[in-house]
C-alpha cells in the first residue's frame, strides 16, 4: 500500500499546536494506540498487537522529538491515520464487541441475515 501524502489540513492542524500540548496529544494517541492493540485479539487479529505496541513505545521515547521538530508534525499526522484506520478495521471485523476507541466506546452490531 503507497504512503499517501499527508494534506495542507492535516499538516497545518498539528503546526499550529503549542509543544506542551502536542506532548498531551502525544500520550493521548500512544494511550489510544495501547487500547487499540489490546482490542485486536477480540477481532482475531492478535499479529496487530505487538506493533501497534511499538509504535506507542515509539511515541513515547520520541515524544519530546515529535513535538518540537517539523518532522515531528508529520509522525502526528500518520498517527492519527493510523489510529483512524485501525479503528475502522476492528469496527468492520467486529461483530457485535464493544471496542474502547480513542474517540469513544462504539457498540458495533451484526448486519440483519437474510
Amino acid at each position: 500500500m503507497p504512503k499517501l501524502p499527508l494534506s495542507p489540513s492535516e499538516k497545518r492542524s498539528f503546526s499550529t499546536i503549542p509543544a506542551d500540548q502536542k506532548l498531551a496529544l502525544i500520550s493521548s494517541y500512544s494511550e489510544a494506540l495501547r487500547k487499540l492493540a489490546r482490542s485486536t485479539e477480540a477481532v482475531g487479529r492478535a499479529d496487530m498487537l505487538p506493533k501497534l505496541i511499538q509504535v506507542a513505545d515509539g511515541l513515547d521515547g520520541l515524544a519530546t522529538a515529535i513535538a518540537e521538530t517539523e518532522a515531528g508534525t508529520e509522525v502526528m499526522a500518520r498517527t492519527a491515520r493510523l489510529i483512524r484506520a485501525t479503528e475502522g478495521m476492528l469496527a468492520s471485523m467486529s461483530s457485535s464487541l464493544v471496542i474502547p476507541f480513542a474517540s469513544d466506546r462504539i457498540k458495533c452490531r451484526r448486519a440483519p441475515r437474510s
